[in-house]
Parts: C-alpha cells; sequence; structure tokens
C-alpha cells in the first residue's frame, strides 16, 4: 500500500549574511515564536521550510551561532500565496566563529529608512551592457579578467558608477547564463561598459532612528561606500570602517541625490 503525505508549505525562509550577501550555510539554528520552538521540514538550496495549514501572522525569533539574534515578523497579505518566502538579514556577531571579527558603526538619524553598504574594493564582475527584447530586459556581464569568469549568487546587486560617488541597485530576476541575466525592469542610470558590480552589505535600521552596520574586518583600510535613506531622500557616503568605527554621524561627508518618489530610483537630477 502507498502512502502519500501532503503537507501546505507555510513558509519559507532565506538567511542571507548581511557582511557578503551569501546564504548563511551555518546548521546550529533555532526557530522559535511564543517561547515555543519551530521545526523546519528541511533545509535544501539555501531554504529553510516549513510546513502547516495555519497561515496567521506571527513573530519569529532566530537564533544562529555566530549571528546575533533576530526577529522576522511574518505578514502574509504583503507574501505570495502561493509560495509564501522572506530572505532574513543576519549580522555576525562581534567574533564571529564561523567567519572571522567583524566592524561596525552605530549611531541615529532622525526619519532613517534603510542603510547599506558595497565594498568598492571587491566587485564581482563588470557591466557590459543592457538590452531590451521584446519587453524582456537583459543585462550583460564580464569576468574582472579575460580569464575569468561571472559567478552570480544573490537575487540583488549594485552597479558602482565610473568615479565610484554612488551606485544604482539592480535585482536580478532570472538569468540566461551567468554572464546574461535578466532584470524585472530597465536600469534607471545610464551606465557605461566596465563600470563594477559589487555585493550589496546590508545594515539595520530601527523605527526610532537608530542603524547598525557591520562588515568583515578583512585588511588594514575598508573602503566602503554607504548608501542610506532619510526623509524621502537618498544619500551617498564614503567611509573606511578603520577610521570610523563606532558612533557616528551619518551625514558628515554624505551627498543627497534626490526625493524618492514611488520606489527608490538613482536616476540623475
Amino acid at each position: 500500500m502507498t502512502v502519500v503525505i501532503r503537507a501546505r508549505l507555510s513558509l519559507a525562509l532565506r538567511l542571507i549574511d548581511t557582511t557578503t550577501g551569501r546564504v548563511v550555510e551555518e546548521t546550529e539554528i533555532k526557530f522559535r515564536s511564543d517561547g515555543e520552538v519551530l521545526k523546519p521540514m528541511n533545509k535544501g538550496e539555501g531554504f529553510w521550510v516549513f510546513t502547516g495549514e495555519s497561515r496567521e501572522d506571527f513573530s519569529m525569533q532566530i537564533c544562529a551561532r555566530g549571528y546575533d539574534d533576530a526577529e522576522l515578523d511574518v505578514r502574509y497579505e504583503t507574501l505570495d500565496p502561493k509560495l509564501p518566502m522572506c530572505d532574513v538579514f543576519l549580522m555576525p556577531s562581534e567574533k564571529n566563529r564561523v567567519g572571522g571579527s567583524v566592524i561596525s558603526i552605530q549611531g541615529n538619524l532622525s526619519k532613517l529608512e534603510s542603510i547599506e553598504a558595497v565594498d568598492i574594493t571587491r566587485p564581482i564582475c563588470l557591466f557590459r551592457e543592457m538590452t531590451v527584447k521584446r519587453d524582456v530586459v537583459y543585462a550583460s556581464l564580464m569576468p574582472l579578467r579575460p580569464e575569468g569568469r561571472v559567478v552570480i549568487e544573490n537575487m540583488r546587486y549594485a552597479l558602482l558608477s565610473e568615479d565610484g560617488s554612488r551606485y544604482e541597485p539592480f535585482t536580478i530576476s532570472d538569468s540566461v547564463n551567468p554572464a546574461r541575466v535578466i532584470l524585472p525592469e530597465p536600469l534607471a542610470d545610464e551606465h557605461k561598459t566596465g563600470e563594477k558590480v559589487c555585493r550589496i552589505l546590508y545594515g539595520r535600521a530601527g523605527p526610532d532612528g537608530s542603524f547598525l552596520l557591520k562588515v568583515r574586518d578583512t585588511g588594514s583600510s575598508l573602503p566602503y561606500l554607504i548608501r542610506f535613506t532619510a526623509g524621502g531622500n537618498e544619500y551617498f557616503r564614503p567611509i573606511d570602517f578603520h577610521l570610523e568605527s563606532g558612533e557616528i554621524d551619518l551625514k558628515d561627508g554624505a551627498v543627497m541625490v534626490k526625493p524618492l518618489t514611488g520606489k527608490e530610483t538613482t536616476d540623475h537630477e
């Protein structure tokens, strides 16, 4: 007799390291809600999968070895009803046994909405061109070296301007091959062949205006470009984490790009 077991997907989580943009492979992870342990059905291809009949909103606490504890508010009206999936960004603890030590900046800025950064010294590849065919937007990418290859691991990246003063975030929805990807919409800015494509590192912005951003301590100088939004405006700020770690004034040295309307864009004024 064949037994068929059916389970309804209630939630899929992808855990992402804020300092690398990569999926967290750590297996010592605990999930809790209202003090009770939640057990995922399985883990595969970077996702933790939970099943069950209930799809009521709830809060989940996530505890992973080597990372700060995180809390996720699951609101089903904001998720795809067929595939309710969330990305959870985990910040490494100050002494991360998994990936080494980190350096952080923190502070408070009124009306802060988001904060992120890119490592301007470590692009993953180069931009070649954008084309649109039959309403499909393609972006062609190049390896950093002629003998190299393009490796795409995430959905969201940054296209750094030629002078390194700003970047345009973009999302990859699909790929033809690693060097030719599909975007959900055209790039807002005009970009030149050879511009750098970088991973985005994510910070944490609280509802009270507090912020925290961490990077891996991998060298004697750590130049990054911070992008943050506050009060409906978009800003860019260069920083060397070895020179400005700890409490900082986020607007000191920052340049406002333009007011944001509807969705975040980085159009030139």
